[in-house]
């Protein structure tokens, strides 16, 4: 799927950090030192944040929102829409969204939607909000992504506990006079390379499915926990995303060297640099923040341009090009101009 929406803008973004930091060096002594070492120099994730046992992804999105709402001075009743991004959500049902327009006190005309993705989900967070603002349906959506996905990894298993964190963000999408181009796609086939195999009504929890197994890299997890094929998913990343990418470039007319950041989803060191290479673009316009936060799903690109944008920086923002890339499997690219955009620092960066 390719479509230009014209009109539309990102006002303004921040990223909400929990203030628990977790470094990856102090599992030193239940993985051993040299394992430890092997998998940050792989992923290049130093530390990440935890959320606290009591605090949801909800509860993280909607203390970013109060942040932009109070900095941005934003009349809360002319806000009337919420997309709520998570696979981790409060409730079975009913959806967070709705739950948080209330927690948030807007009005009751606001319409509500979760979408349940994780690594392009801000993509698709951004895609459905540019929707309803092109429609005339909405003049200002607030985005919100956000994941605790440390709750759905076993502690056991040292391939994903090192390299995911939690956080949760805000991106004010208003009526504007920039133009967004979207490219999406989306492959089925590939989605037992990132699944909770148990817990949904397919397969549900039991006995059975809480039943530790290890793995041949002595990593341990049940089929209630997260599962990750490392190496499909990169196989996957690296052949469809600079396609994709290059794809959105041509439809926008933009010439590869005029874009001045890429910002791409922070999965973890090597497979961006190696997404970089496959692009052919300097290293300088393709950031990597994983040192400090780790893979954060859904709100990896959104918490990158917090902590990047906000601070100084060399980019020009008139061309940036998003792509994020993951469970589903699912990938996009979204093309925007982001040089009227306020960036916040990230909130107990």
């Amino acid at each position: 799927m390719k479509i230009i929406v014209n009109n539309i803008q990102i006002s303004s973004l921040v990223a909400w950090l929990p203030e628990n930091s977790v470094e990856m060096t102090s599992y030193a002594d239940i993985y051993g030192h040299s394992e430890v070492n092997n998998i940050m120099k792989a992923t290049g994730v130093e530390r990440v944040r935890i959320a606290s046992e009591d605090m949801t992804s909800s509860d993280m999105c909607r203390k970013a929102a109060e942040y932009l709402i109070s900095q941005e001075s934003i009349d809360k009743s002319t806000i009337d829409g919420i997309v709520f991004v998570s696979q981790t959500c409060d409730y079975l049902l009913p959806s967070t969204s709705i739950c948080l327009q209330e927690r948030l006190g807007l009005t009751k005309d606001t319409v509500c939607m979760d979408v349940h993705y994780g690594c392009s989900g801000y993509i698709y967070g951004l895609f459905q909000a540019a929707l309803w603002i092109h429609s005339g349906a909405c003049a200002n959506v607030l985005l919100l992504t956000g994941d605790t996905t440390s709750r759905i990894i076993n502690e056991h298993d040292k391939s994903l506990r090192m390299v995911f964190g939690d956080c949760g963000t805000a991106t004010m999408v208003t009526q504007g006079s920039h133009s967004m181009g979207f490219h999406i796609q989306s492959d089925g086939s590939g989605a037992n390379r990132l699944i909770v195999p148990a817990g949904g009504f397919r397969t549900p929890v039991s006995e059975q499915s809480s039943a530790l197994v290890w793995d041949e890299d002595q990593n341990g997890r049940t089929l209630n926990d997260l599962y990750m094929d490392g190496l499909g998913l990169f196989n996957f990343a690296i052949s469809n995303v600079p396609k994709n990418v290059n794809g959105l470039l041509e439809d926008m007319r933009w010439d590869k060297e005029t874009v001045g950041l890429f910002a791409l989803h922070q999965a973890n060191k090597f497979m961006v640099d190696n997404v970089r290479k496959r692009l052919k673009v300097p290293v300088d316009k393709v950031p990597v923040n994983v040192a400090n936060y780790g893979n954060t799903g859904p709100s990896s690109i959104p918490l990158l341009l917090s902590d990047l944008c906000s601070r100084e920086h060399g980019y020009d923002l008139s061309k940036v090009l998003m792509s994020g890339f993951g469970v589903g499997l699912s990938w996009g690219s979204v093309a925007a101009n982001l040089s009227t955009t306020k960036f916040y620092v990230p909130i107990n960066s």
